[in-house]
């Protein structure tokens, strides 16, 4: 399998296909396919994607996305930090009532260093699962592949792999 691994491109060939994509996950929603079926063979692509792609290297996600901290981040953060928890909140943090928690008040990662997180042991539980490949239930989660797709070259390359592998209606690109 070639891999993608430009994130410019990657962005790019994202907004290209996004009907497509956007038309295959209602085709894998709706198709007779197994759920487990299908979460194994996310999970192995997974796994055969990411053995090839160092996340060093891009940190995109870093970059873009804002992981939701519940308290529990907070206060391993706070701790991390040797601050309170409300010196944490108010320096680092903005209130995100629609995804019910707290979010980096600033983009990139406030902790990204030279494309390296240096609270990594520390940090929040979305960013520890990112980009959330490796959980079940697949099909009832597309929503987060479909949008991460523009933003991570694992999440780019295991989907655009499951079009080749499930999708008996080929794209045209």
């Amino acid at each position: 399998m070639k891999l993608e691994t430009d994130i410019k491109r990657i962005q790019q060939l994202a907004q290209q296909r996004e009907e497509a994509n956007w038309a295959f996950r209602c085709f894998l929603k709706g198709s007779d396919l197994s759920i487990r079926s299908i979460d194994l063979t996310v999970h192995d692509l997974y796994q055969e994607v990411s053995r090839e792609i160092d996340c060093i290297k891009c940190a995109n996600c870093c970059k873009t996305v804002r992981p939701v901290l519940k308290p529990a981040d907070v206060r391993r953060l706070a701790k991390h930090l040797e601050s309170t928890v409300n010196e944490f909140r108010s320096g680092f943090l903005a209130d995100d009532p629609e995804r019910e928690g707290s979010v980096f008040r600033n983009q990139p990662c406030p902790f990204l260093q030279d494309n390296l997180c240096s609270v990594y042991n520390s940090r929040p539980t979305d960013c520890r699962s990112y980009p959330h490949l490796h959980k079940r239930d697949f099909v009832f989660r597309m929503n987060q592949a479909f949008s991460n797709c523009s933003v991570c070259p694992i999440v780019f390359n295991v989907y655009e792999e499951l079009k080749r592998k499930f999708w008996r209606q080929r794209p045209r690109y």
